[in-house]
């Protein structure tokens, strides 16, 4: 991992952030980059909202005129030293540590300033909070790391929370994401001495659904004999098993590559019926995961998409950092 790209804001999340992205960079050897968006137009234009109301003697244009020149200079500099004070104070933490560390602020709307610095870099990480100032409950994900997460293709961390990397739940469905996803969680693992836990999640829901919708046109079919409770029996014993062989041959995959690859820590694998997205972040509170790590799509990925909506389900309501894997590369398994 050559480049890590950091954001910061100075909330409760940008410590856990930096700190976690320090682990990483010592852990690799990689250089870090420091970013903050500040947002100087943002109060230009709510000093232009309220000149209407200023006493009349103070609307003239040519005083109003050199009131906004000054204001303007002087909310850029303003805003530009508060950023360079949110970002000063790494420096000692990560040169003690011997990592290469710069920052960068940015003027303009938050996400774009760390989408325009991340394309300038082109760093192979990029760490965040999952929020800013604002959290509102469950789900909740701020504006800025979403829409960092939908417009950066490559590998994002999503900070929620101060935690180690102990154990790391991998999510796995045999797509070109969540394979290539193995390599950098594997090194990830292999350095922080983590224990790595494959999961598959499978979802009956969705086909006992279609079944009923069929049997229910095939009953109303005029002359259509339905055997609907065999077939039914039938369907779900096919489907339920189906599926999670399907599951324990995607995982067998998953543990000979990370064999092939050398990984030395411990692998657990297991399959879990339910609603993906769900069944991913239960398990990774049941056994007490720090991290977990899930391609940005699955087999199911169409033309203009930017996030799989399992990928960006688990990173609204994981109760644990979540790490997207950006990358793609590697053709899909072949079951």
């Amino acid at each position: 991992m050559r480049k890590i790209l950091f954001a910061v804001d100075n909330s409760s999340l940008s410590r856990p952030v930096a700190e976690i992205t320090l682990k990483l960079a010592e852990a690799f050897g990689s250089e870090v980059v420091g970013v903050h968006g500040y947002n100087a137009s943002l109060h230009e234009k709510a000093f232009r909202v309220m000149e209407p109301i200023l006493p009349e003697k103070y609307r003239e244009e040519g005083f109003l005129s050199k009131q906004r020149e000054f204001h303007d200079k002087l909310i850029g500099e303003v805003m530009e030293r508060i950023s360079l004070s949110y970002l000063e104070p790494f420096s000692g933490m990560f040169g003690e540590a011997g990592v290469s560390f710069r920052w960068v602020a940015r003027e303009g709307k938050n996400f774009k300033a760390i989408l325009e610095v991340a394309e300038e870099e082109r760093p192979d990480l990029v760490v965040l909070g999952s929020h800013g100032f604002n959290r509102a409950r469950e789900g909740f994900l701020g504006s800025v790391c979403l829409r960092v997460l939908r417009g950066f293709c490559g590998n994002v961390l999503v900070v929620k929370r101060d935690s180690g990397f102990g154990k790391i739940v991998v999510g796995l469905d045999g797509s070109g994401y969540s394979i290539n996803l193995l390599g950098l969680v594997s090194r990830i693992a292999d350095l922080m001495g983590s224990d790595l836990y494959l999961l598959y999640v499978y979802d009956t829901n969705l086909h006992r659904f279609i079944f009923g919708k069929i049997k229910s046109f095939m009953y109303h079919a005029g002359g259509f004999s339905f055997k609907s409770e065999e077939q039914e029996r039938l369907h779900d014993e096919f489907i339920d098993k189906g599926l999670r062989k399907v599951g324990e041959m995607v995982l067998e995959r998953g543990k000979e590559v990370l064999e092939r690859m050398g990984f030395r820590g411990k692998v657990i694998c297991e399959t879990v019926e339910g609603f993906i997205y769900e069944g991913i972040c239960r398990y990774a509170s049941r056994v007490g995961a720090g991290l977990i790590a899930v391609g940005r799509f699955g087999r199911h990925r169409s033309e203009g998409m930017d996030i799989g909506s399992v990928a960006e389900n688990v990173v609204r309501f994981s109760p644990v950092s979540v790490l997207v894997g950006g990358s793609e590369g590697t053709p899909e398994w072949k079951l």
